[in-house]
């Protein structure tokens, strides 16, 4: 490490670090980065100087873990860097992550159980009598509200659910025919007018469970749609994001940005029968969401399981 760094040096200038190292046919690959000056002004819009920022950032906490590594510190916290960068984790997420786990690896603790700790404030149960469940197309709304509705009768929770997607076909139909199964009842909301007069009839209910219409980023008017949405619904209402655990990093960055102006205060991550779930544990991470529960599977109400700091972690370490 210290005749790598050095040969970097010699090749990009004093401030240059090692950002990472793969093993490659034949040899190593050493990634390498040189931070710019930060005392010049950024060029370039917003955008650009947020950029340059978590560059800063990056290449500061980078160094801290170099410095580790030199001393002989840092050979667990470097492990957990390159599994969240095999996940596609963030780099810059990935970074503050492994930083927050090292304030946490204290004498014969585990790498795992320092993990944890430092996701401890990130899980929490989805309060609130009202929720909406958003999210894009494809990703287990539905699914995940029923099962989330299917629990929460079986804990002796008076449920009612109503549905507002009228644009995927049989979606009503759908969120009926599992009324039905779990013997609660179901209404339909056409629009955001239409929920606002269907939530007041549901004073009975301890929860109450909305399933939206699925949105994409860049999908304006589906999106402007949610928001009508949750307006209708109040200020007591919550909202859950639902997410997929296969999404890399640039899905999570664009799920996160086209759902954060409804302010979601919980998440469910689905499909983690295919993926860990990196990314987006990382994003939610660094934007201060807890995850609520996770999802692997189709199966009512069984693959769908509470949080846990432990759980979260063993999902980051996953190779």
């Amino acid at each position: 490490m210290q005749q790598t760094l050095q040969q970097v040096k010699a090749a990009l200038g004093p401030e240059a670090v090692i950002l990472d190292t793969a093993e490659v046919p034949g040899g190593v690959s050493v990634t390498a980065a040189v931070d710019v000056d930060a005392d010049g002004p950024p060029s370039g819009g917003a955008h650009d100087r947020e950029m340059l920022g978590e560059v800063r950032r990056l290449l500061g906490v980078v160094r801290e873990l170099v410095d580790d590594h030199r001393r002989g510190l840092g050979s667990d916290l470097l492990r957990l860097h390159r599994t969240l960068a095999r996940q596609g984790v963030d780099g810059v997420i990935a970074a503050a992550l492994v930083r927050e786990t090292a304030e946490r690896l204290e004498g014969d603790a585990a790498l795992d159980a320092a993990l944890a700790k430092a996701l401890d404030d990130r899980v929490a149960p989805a309060d609130g009598r009202v929720r909406l469940f958003v999210g894009p197309p494809g990703d287990g709304k539905t699914t995940s509200l029923v099962k989330l509705a299917a629990q929460a009768r079986q804990a002796g929770r008076r449920v009612a659910l109503v549905g507002t997607d009228t644009y995927r076909v049989g979606a009503s139909a759908e969120l009926a025919t599992y009324g039905r199964a779990l013997g609660l009842p179901v209404a339909v909301a056409a629009d955001a007018a239409e929920l606002g007069r269907v939530l007041a009839t549901t004073a009975e209910a301890d929860l109450v469970l909305v399933d939206t219409p699925g949105a994409g980023p860049g999908q304006e008017a589906e999106l402007a749609e949610l928001r009508a949405l949750a307006t209708a619904a109040g200020r007591e209402a919550r909202c859950t994001l639902v997410a997929s655990a296969a999404a890399g990093s640039w899905a999570a960055r664009e799920t996160w940005e086209a759902f954060a102006p409804l302010g979601p205060d919980a998440c469910v991550l689905t499909k983690l029968d295919l993926a860990p779930g990196g990314p987006m544990l990382g994003l939610l991470w660094n934007r201060g969401v807890p995850v609520s529960h996770l999802a692997a599977g189709r199966r009512i109400p069984d693959d769908l399981e509470a949080a846990t700091p432990d759980r979260l972690a063993r999902c980051l370490l996953a190779a």
